[in-house]
């Protein structure tokens, strides 16, 4: 049984998969909202594809969804600009990429 949520871009490798998660591919960030009702699991976010125009609607449905929501970042983040995803989430992973979803798979997981 899924004990957690992992979101990835499309175009992310094929081969990715946790035990114990639950793997989804938005081809858009618009799909993202429709990804998270579907679901009441913990969610770790790979962000790479999620472009500033549209971080406003996904940090709206992060804010809804009933469990907690990590997000993950392939690039670093300073931690200061400002970025409404990252406002959204209970915690924010940047740098690591794919690397850090094995180990959070693990912490996200009730």
């Amino acid at each position: 049984m899924e004990r957690v949520l992992v979101i990835l871009p499309a175009d992310a490798p094929q081969e990715l998969a946790w035990p114990g998660a639950e793997v989804h591919r938005y081809r858009s960030p618009l799909d993202i909202p429709g990804i998270l009702r579907g679901s009441a699991l913990p969610v770790i976010l790979v962000r790479d594809r999620i472009p500033p125009e549209h971080s406003g609607a996904v940090a709206e449905a992060v804010r809804a969804h009933p469990a907690d929501v990590i997000a993950v970042g392939s690039a670093p983040w300073d931690g200061a600009t400002p970025d409404p995803l990252a406002a959204a989430c209970r915690g924010i992973v940047s740098g690591f990429g794919y690397g850090a979803v094995a180990r959070l798979v693990a912490l996200a997981a009730p």
